[in-house]
């Protein structure tokens, strides 16, 4: 009896001293990797000698590292995986078979703003610039970020709707992490990129990007920039970060481990790192978390369909930006044409190209002109198998038949799809959809 009693009186030390994994559910240099590696940094100085990793699981808002986190995970009280606002929409728009319900919430941590940065050599150099851009053209202007459906993706589509453009004509480029958004606007690829300021914090204050404005209601301390209020944009937007535990806890130790939690969000080293980042402390456990978690995703329902809908009656716009979006199309096309055009030259090595051999390479080159416009009206996989029905018809000796027709389609679509189904799921790149 006497032990029990002890080993109950020492649970919450023994429970502090467990080993943790924690879960950043994206590539490295994102707002939920920034997140799991300050909490290891804090904790290795507030709970000295024990060991906290920290685990990327890139791809699709998130929801790829969810679904791991919660089959492999279970009943495991030594593990935590970090969410936000970005997984609430991103389960929803990828028809995700888990949700954030069939976690054991434990402590929302944080709440950070939104920036829209440029490059520093931009021709923007304010808010009010690149919203004029904006709405004389919509698809020249190429917005960049983290995952769509996400903060970023949504404060761009609100912003358009604010200035009277639907949310449809944003020209958005997704990327996995926040390390890839920021290499793609440094490197020119993009028009502007939004984020939370961390993600940006070091190309700024080494003057590499300039802030336009920030998602806040009103003025924050370190970043130097005006609100979008301030710039005649009636929105301001927070992305919230939290940590859940997997399913099949016990109280007991649901319990400690929001002690644990709690006693990191709280602590000198937490409260400077907040500082440091520019994050907002918005600590928050137990059934408030669970009411504020249905709230949200609630509220993300709402929103998404009224921007569905909004996207649905308008216009569509035709942009072809050479993007990571664009990419694998782009490869798979100068692969076609490459492979194409060899053949057909090593299949005449001494002499010009007859008749037949022109007509082939002209009906290769009309097909890659006019790819790029199936790519991006009619999708990616309806793209790549035009591009093979295409090559496979030019480079085919026999005339057509059904059943060649019919094999090439099978072939074409299979590795269309596979192609399709490596970036989307496997890479989290966002592409046009199947047809």
């Amino acid at each position: 009896m006497l032990r029990a009693l002890l080993i109950l009186a020492l649970f919450p030390v023994l429970a502090a001293a467990q080993p943790l994994v924690i879960t950043a559910p994206a590539a490295p240099g994102g707002g939920w990797d920034q997140t799991a590696r300050a909490m290891q940094r804090v904790l290795a100085e507030i709970e000295p000698g024990v060991s906290v990793q920290v685990d990327n699981v890139p791809g699709a808002a998130g929801t790829i590292g969810l679904a791991r986190f919660i089959q492999s995970e279970r009943g495991n009280p030594g593990a935590l995986l970090v969410t936000g606002l970005v997984m609430v929409s991103g389960v929803i728009l990828n028809g995700s078979p888990v949700a954030l319900s069939g976690t054991t919430p434990i402590a929302r941590l944080t709440a950070e703003y939104e920036v829209i940065v440029v490059p520093a050599a931009s021709a923007y150099r304010s808010l009010a610039d690149l919203i004029d851009a904006f709405r004389k053209n919509p698809g020249r202007v190429s917005w960049g970020g983290g995952s769509a459906g996400g903060t970023d993706d949504l404060l761009v589509r609100l912003l358009a709707e604010q200035i009277g453009l639907p949310a449809s004509s944003v020209n958005y480029i997704a990327f996995a992490g926040g390390g890839a958004a920021l290499a793609a606007v440094l490197g020119g690829q993009l028009s502007a990129a939004v984020s939370g300021y961390a993600e940006f914090a070091g190309q700024i204050e080494a003057g590499q990007l300039r802030v336009l404005a920030v998602s806040s209601a009103s003025r924050v301390g370190r970043i130097e920039a005006p609100t979008l209020r301030e710039s005649g944009v009636a929105l301001d937007l927070a992305n919230w970060r939290a940590v859940v535990a997997p399913p099949g806890l016990s109280d007991a130790e649901e319990e400690a481990l929001t002690a644990r939690i709690a006693r990191l969000a709280t602590s000198p080293q937490w409260l400077k790192t907040l500082e440091q980042n520019g994050w907002d402390d918005q600590l928050l456990t137990g059934p408030a978390l669970r009411q504020f978690l249905l709230a949200e995703q609630s509220r993300i329902e709402d929103l998404l369909r009224r921007l569905s809908t909004t996207s649905d009656r308008a216009p569509a716009t035709l942009a072809v930006t050479l993007t990571p979006s664009s990419l694998p199309n782009a490869i798979t096309m100068i692969f076609f044409g490459v492979l194409a055009l060899t053949l057909i030259k090593a299949a005449k090595p001494r002499a010009a190209f007859d008749r037949q051999g022109a007509r082939m390479a002209g009906t290769i080159i009309i097909a890659l002109l006019i790819l790029p416009i199936v790519f991006v009206t009619a999708g990616f996989v309806a793209a790549s198998l035009l591009m093979f029905m295409v090559v496979a018809a030019t480079l085919r000796a026999r005339p057509l038949t059904i059943r060649s027709i019919a094999i090439d389609l099978i072939v074409g679509g299979g590795f269309s799809i596979a192609i399709f189904l490596v970036f989307t799921r496997g890479l989290g790149v966002a592409l046009p959809g199947l047809f």
